[in-house]
């Protein structure tokens, strides 16, 4: 995949525009002008195996064993995920009955309206932070300042499914939030998600917890590979349907937007071999003000693969 950036030019993992900080593949990527003024963002993936199903869900919650600060939060290393049961060292559960791999640059803090800080949600999606003179920490973010998702913003995430020779049944019925996601659809699924601003009293530092949007998962395709197996193969594009401006606020820094549908499920009864989402930002242009700047950064590209095998 290509990754292209307006004005600038990015990797996964790398900090935005000399002379900042030093690139490192601890902390997420960034955007900073030459004046000193950024923001930081982040696109994080979630995968799972639960309760007799292979997929996604955002119900799942690591609890509070992570930084509970944003200080804290970017001097982890590693940076916390939504890893539940999951060795990253060898890719591998550590409990063969529920599982869940996290991988990208997560909210900092935490990435759900109503938890605790430290606590993350198994869910997919997209955060950015309000302007900051210092964009390697969580600290020196610019009073009053404003940083603004324009509507529009697209990300788009691949599905593949891989079962075993004879279970075919597995990848020609998977479901979305209840609905059939299969070839045998004569039409692509859609839905919609509702906005959800956090309160004062709820998530210490997250401010937009979701924006509006919808959802469009295309028909999709299953091959039979030379082994005899299957693999299924679907793509969900999440587009925003208003603009989002995130003003700093007492503690409060960060927005986000998750862009997967409630639930994706695979049977697993027939047996699976791998499940994987790669999800990317198709494209997102963010406009921040403070101490008397504005600039605009537009970001394509920018990925997180996250796969589990049982």
């Amino acid at each position: 995949m290509t990754t292209t950036v307006s004005r600038r030019a990015v990797a996964k993992g790398a900090v935005w525009g000399a002379p900042i900080v030093l690139a490192s593949a601890t902390i997420p990527a960034y955007a900073a002008s030459q004046n000193k003024l950024g923001i930081q963002y982040g696109v994080y993936v979630s995968t799972q195996y639960n309760g007799g199903y292979v997929g996604y869900a955002t119900s799942n919650n690591t609890g509070t064993i992570n930084a509970t600060s944003p200080d804290a939060y970017f001097a982890s290393n590693p940076t916390p995920e939504s890893d539940i049961n999951w060795n990253d060292a060898t890719s591998r559960p550590t409990n063969s009955t529920s599982f869940v791999n996290g991988e990208g640059s997560f909210t900092p803090v935490t990435n759900s309206q109503s938890g605790q800080n430290g606590a993350y949600a198994s869910s997919s999606g997209f955060w950015w932070s309000v302007p900051t003179t210092d964009i390697a920490s969580g600290s020196n973010y610019i009073s009053r300042s404003t940083a603004t998702l324009a509507s529009g913003a697209t990300f788009v995430t691949v599905v593949e499914y891989t079962v075993p020779a004879g279970a075919e049944w597995s990848v020609n019925n998977a479901t979305i939030n209840g609905q059939l996601w299969s070839p045998k659809n004569t039409k692509p699924l859609t839905g919609t998600t509702a906005e959800a601003i956090s309160s004062a009293t709820q998530s210490t530092y997250l401010s937009i917890a979701q924006t509006a949007g919808s959802w469009t998962a295309d028909i999709p395709a299953v091959t039979k590979n030379a082994d005899g197996s299957f693999t299924f193969r679907g793509t969900i594009t999440y587009k925003t349907t208003k603009s989002y401006t995130l003003t700093q606020t007492g503690t409060k820094y960060y927005g986000q937007t998750n862009f997967m549908p409630a639930q994706l499920k695979f049977s697993d009864a027939y047996g699976w071999t791998s499940y994987s989402q790669t999800s990317y930002i198709q494209n997102a242009t963010i406009t921040y003000s403070g101490n008397g700047i504005t600039d605009t950064l537009s970001l394509t590209g920018l990925s997180t693969t996250s796969t589990i095998r049982p």
